[in-house]
């Protein structure tokens, strides 16, 4: 088992940092994640990895991303200006993503797709440059629930083409667009979120998907 600790780490190649198969179990904690051609730290094929304290920052592509049913715990990390998202969870990725700080990606801060399903609890995900706090679509889960989403250039959470997230206690504010935006067939359930004080409205909902939608106990103005 890996204990790689207060190291710092970069590099020209795809990955910093690679995680595959369930035996490797890494811990990765208080490093410098940083510079990469690629993905900051990739987790894949069924891998379990705990992440945490560490700084991931201006990697060519996502700074972390999972797939492949791996089932990492992050938290606590500072994922920022990455080129790409801050988190990318597709192709049946899972894991939990806890007591992040997720801010100026050029993409979403956490993109979840592809039957990816993530955990998503009490981050802070804020000024993604170009884009959204939360990307849910393309048959992406995912719950997500106490996280403060804000400031971001478009929407806080958008989900579209049959994602399906629970959103459930969030304070979602000062979005560029809406707070929640659903379209396109996207689904989800949204209970006792705070969606005040965004740019264009707290929720939008479009016609295609005001069926597939469930709306309990949220502030919105």
């Amino acid at each position: 088992q890996l204990n790689l600790e207060g190291c710092d780490v970069s590099s020209q190649s795809l990955t910093c940092i690679s995680v595959h198969k369930k035996e490797a179990r890494p811990r990765i904690w208080r490093n410098r994640i940083h510079d990469c051609g690629g993905v900051g730290i990739y987790v894949y094929d069924t891998a379990v990895a705990t992440i945490e304290d560490n700084d991931i920052f201006n990697n060519g592509q996502s700074g972390i991303e999972i797939s492949e049913g791996a089932n990492p715990e992050v938290s606590f990390n500072r994922i920022r200006d990455n080129a790409q998202h801050g988190v990318l969870v597709h192709d049946n990725g899972k894991g939990e993503l806890r007591d992040n700080e997720i801010f100026k990606n050029n993409l979403a801060g956490i993109e979840v797709r592809e039957s990816g399903n993530p955990k998503i609890v009490r981050n802070k995900i804020y000024q993604q440059e170009s884009s959204g706090g939360i990307y849910i679509h393309h048959y992406g889960r995912a719950m997500i629930e106490k996280n403060d989403i804000y400031r971001n250039s478009l929407s806080g959470v958008t989900v579209w083409k049959s994602g399906k997230p629970i959103c459930k206690q969030n304070r979602i504010s000062r979005n560029g667009e809406y707070g929640i935006h659903v379209k396109d067939g996207g689904w989800g359930t949204f209970e006792e979120n705070d969606v005040r004080s965004n740019g264009r409205g707290g929720l939008l909902v479009t016609l295609e998907s005001q069926l597939k939608v469930v709306q309990e106990r949220n502030l919105i103005d």
